[in-house]
């Protein structure tokens, strides 16, 4: 009994969550409606049938209503609206009054947010209960977001037109936002309103840093108890062994990425407001939204043709380059170079005797390979497109363009330049640095520069006969070697397979399939140009490859394993040729 409760539970609030998607769309079959009206029902029953049975197992009434009375004054609003709401609606089909009063699309609006919470509050205790362990919680958080962005993003108040967007072109826009990407299939200049852009704004802040880091960075902040099940996922999170010092992580991590997002946003404001002539509100949005987009490595741009009508800008293009740097990197090298800058300072300027901090082997690997890579990547841009691109541009402007495209290319997904007409030869380089990516635990995508340098290191081992796999005088472990080389087997199988099936879907030349798969698998959100032109197939291939690319290899590989005990089995050893 209970478990066929449970399943009906599962399947309407599965039916509940798409009719609410089918809500958005103008013009519905009656059938289609009577399905939704129906689905609408049948979860009001669920909810009464589910306030009832609680009261009626509960030993102590009062008790029971004093400790779910937030639940059951939002079930009681929640009832009200929906039965105000359908009589409204019949009486206006019926012909009874001539046109939806104003407060009635208002009472219409707020039943819809009181739906969405509902099914959102449904949906967590939901997942809470089927996921078991850390990787398929974030899988799932991830998944949750971006279902409530793309419902927000079909919404007539987020458009510009005042319509909405379609549920696979909001899906998309949702995605690409919570992903980090950058990737669009509608300008978002002029696609969307203040209020569409503030939405993404939001799915590009929670996509950056996650959305179960906010959340127990709330908890601790307001004193609340953690169980050992949260303080072992947000340790998997953060890579941060030591559960006692998760508390000083979230809080280094919070105030890092609003300190640089808030210098950042303040130095482009300086820049932005003689651009948009003296409109301090729109440069004000605009330097936060671009602030927020760089160090997210987002991608996103309240400019129609990205950042090509500032690429003379040098101070704009520099500081949107270090916030795309900075977000690249990682909050622990951050945190690492931070606290070695400090103590040298407090050893030499103030003649403290302090232990000396050393930066990690992760932060020399980060920090030699992010610039090793800038340096190629700009060397490889400029050589390339110097004379086909960049052929109008002035001598500075080709090396500025080629030094922002570089950085560009650790998934970040802005352009200083048309990309639309780049040399095959370019788009297949540009593909190979951003497939490496950014740094791991950073808000950037790819294969990742640390995983580049473990691979590297055990080639370099194995090519010179050594046992030991080394960085930096530091021994890596087979396992990190093993698991480094798991990634690219994986990033390489779901590029080749989305590049496969793109191929099969659009009519576009192959460089520029590889490019997007390539873009969309790393969030970086660069474009060839045939974005926009996807087919429904092809859109829904892109949006798959950002969201495995966003969540991570490692990730998906863990949240779709069985869990299963190990046990330990020993076969015989056998011999096959390989080579």
């Amino acid at each position: 009994m209970l478990a066929g409760m449970k399943a009906l539970l599962v399947v309407t609030l599965l039916l509940s969550v798409v009719s609410l998607f089918v809500e958005q769309v103008d013009e519905l079959s009656p059938a289609m409606r009577m399905a939704v009206s129906i689905v609408d029902y049948v979860v009001v029953l669920l909810i009464l049938f589910e306030v009832i049975a609680g009261f009626r197992k509960a030993a102590y009434k009062r008790v029971y209503i004093k400790q779910n009375l937030p639940s059951l004054v939002f079930t009681g609003a929640f009832v009200i609206l929906f039965a105000y709401n359908k009589l409204s609606v019949l009486a206006f089909e019926a012909g009874s009054i001539g046109q939806l009063p104003f407060v009635l699309v208002i009472v219409r609006n707020l039943f819809i947010l009181l739906k969405v919470f509902n099914r959102l509050r449904r949906l967590s205790s939901f997942i809470e209960e089927i996921t078991a362990r850390p990787a398929q919680t974030i899988l799932f958080s991830f998944l949750l977001v971006i279902l409530v962005g793309t419902l927000l993003l079909m919404m007539p108040f987020t458009s510009a037109a005042g319509r909405g967007l379609s549920f696979i072109d909001a899906l998309f826009t949702s995605t690409s936002a919570v992903c980090v990407t950058g990737l669009i299939v509608v300008d978002t200049a002029i696609a969307f309103s203040l209020y569409g852009k503030i939405v993404i704004l939001v799915l590009i802040q929670i996509g950056g840093l996650g959305i179960m880091i906010l959340s127990f960075f709330t908890i601790f902040v307001l004193r609340r108890s953690m169980s050992i099940e949260d303080k072992m996922l947000i340790s998997y999170m953060l890579s941060e062994r030591d559960m006692t010092k998760l508390a000083r992580s979230l809080s280094n991590i919070i105030v890092i990425t609003f300190a640089i997002e808030g210098i950042g946003a303040a130095l482009l404001f300086l820049g932005f407001a003689p651009a948009l002539r003296g409109d301090v509100d729109g440069a004000l949005f605009t330097a936060v939204f671009h602030s927020i987009s760089a160090f997210c490595n987002a991608g996103f741009s309240t400019f129609s043709n990205s950042l090509e009508g500032v690429r003379t800008n040098g101070f704009l293009v520099t500081v949107i380059a270090l916030l795309i740097i900075l977000g690249g990197i990682s909050f622990s090298v951050i945190i690492n170079v931070g606290e070695c800058l400090a103590n040298r300072y407090h050893r030499s300027v103030r003649k403290m005797q302090e232990k000396l901090v050393r930066m990690t082997m992760n932060t020399k690997v980060v920090l030699t390979g992010s610039a090793l890579l800038i340096l190629a990547g700009m060397m490889a841009v400029y050589g390339l497109e110097h004379a086909y691109t960049m052929a109008d541009y002035g001598l500075g402007e080709q090396y500025l363009s080629a030094f922002f495209q570089s950085v560009t290319l650790r998934t970040a997904g802005f352009n200083t330049i048309p990309f639309s007409g780049l040399r095959p030869v370019t788009y297949v380089a540009m593909a190979i640095f951003m497939f490496i990516g950014g740094a791991s635990g950073s808000t950037a995508g790819g294969l990742k520069v640390n995983t580049a340098a473990v691979m590297i290191a055990y080639i370099s081992a194995t090519l010179r006969d050594r046992k030991s796999v080394t960085l930096y005088h530091n021994s890596i472990t087979i396992n990190t070697v093993l698991r480094a080389f798991l990634i690219l087997l994986f990033a390489v199988t779901v590029i080749a397979t989305g590049s496969l099936l793109l191929a099969l879907f659009e009519n576009a030349p192959i460089e520029h399939i590889v490019f997007e798969a390539v873009s969309a698998f790393g969030t970086v959100g660069l474009s060839s140009g045939i974005t926009a032109a996807l087919s429904i197939p092809g859109k829904a291939v892109i949006i798959f490859l950002m969201f495995l690319g966003r969540v991570g290899p490692l990730t998906v590989l863990a949240a779709a394993s069985l869990g299963t005990r190990k046990i330990r089995i020993e076969y015989p050893r056998g011999e096959i040729a390989i080579g």
